[in-house]
């Protein structure tokens, strides 16, 4: 009987022990699993990021109840706009987050889509401004008054009488 349950108890880790070993950096998916390609979960991400973010700036302006029908309007056309529903996102959030190693590239990738992005902002703010200094001052057109100073004198013709 003691031998029996040393057999079983053996033959339990090694399943086990097989079993997760087989599952070491692989993921699993299940059936249905409808998977976001990683570049546009790295995109997705980074805009739900922001999406966070500018419901941190709305949330001291208007009432809680507010932000909370804002925030969900603002998922629901986000989430829209990439075609999946809230319930792939978290899916695919679970999936990617299988290979720690590979959530962590792709959540650095993350933030270099929102530095860029940022980037861009700052070159096209300083562009802006560049154009705003090169442009002239209309306040200092010149008026009527100095454009009459300016006219020509008037000439003095000669008539000829035959």
């Amino acid at each position: 009987m003691n031998s029996l349950k040393r057999t079983f108890l053996l033959i339990s880790l090694l399943l086990a022990v097989n079993l997760t070993g087989c599952r070491n950096g692989q993921k699993e998916i299940a059936a249905g699993f409808d998977k976001i390609p990683r570049d546009q979960m790295i995109r997705l991400m980074a805009d739900v990021e922001l999406t966070e973010a500018a419901l941190k700036i709305k949330q001291v302006k208007i009432s809680r109840d507010s932000v909370k029908l804002f925030a969900a309007k603002c998922y629901d056309s986000l989430y829209q706009s990439y075609g999946v529903t809230p319930e792939q996102f978290n899916e695919n959030l679970r999936y990617y987050q299988l290979d720690m190693e590979d959530f962590q590239a792709i959540t650095d990738s993350v933030i270099i889509n929102l530095t860029r992005r940022k980037d861009s902002i700052s070159n096209l703010s300083k562009k802006q401004d560049s154009i705003k200094s090169k442009t002239p001052d209309t306040s200092k057109a010149k008026s009527p008054d100095t454009l009459k100073a300016k006219t020509p004198a008037k000439v003095k013709t000669k008539i000829r009488i035959k």
